[in-house]
């Protein structure tokens, strides 16, 4: 499915992408949307070093206990009260993994068995674009 993710790297994203984003009245559950399908062409153009450090993290991550993953996920968005070294790891963690999920959900490309409606439809929001 990637060709720069493993797949326990994907899994851990879904997981951690229900966190962030469960379903919601209209809204689907990050999983949901087979966004997924669409990592590639965000991490595409990274550092080689940079995704075999992400995929090694998410790698572990996948095989973390539920209750684990909530906790990392919200000490990821409490972080930015924490000066420290360890609020800085969590930060960091928080930015990119937040970055790469919101990105694929509200992105405008779902999976291709997803037969929902788009986030993005969901909100109305529309990009208008004026070209001279």
């Amino acid at each position: 499915m990637s060709k720069h993710l493993s797949k326990s790297a994907l899994k851990a994203l879904n997981r951690i992408g229900d966190i962030m984003i469960p379903a919601n009245a209209e809204f689907p559950k990050f999983s949901d949307t087979g966004g997924l399908e669409h990592i590639d062409d965000l991490v595409a153009y990274a550092p080689e070093d940079d995704i075999k450090d992400l995929s090694m993290v998410l790698g572990v991550l996948a095989y973390m206990p539920a209750f684990v993953l909530v906790w990392l996920v919200n000490k990821m968005e409490t972080a930015y009260d924490n000066d420290g070294m360890l609020g800085t790891v969590f930060r960091q963690l928080d930015f990119g993994l937040r970055g790469l999920i919101f990105s694929l959900y509200y992105g405008e490309k779902m999976g291709s068995n997803y037969q929902g409606k788009d986030p993005v439809d969901i909100i109305g929001f529309d990009v208008k674009r004026v070209v001279d």
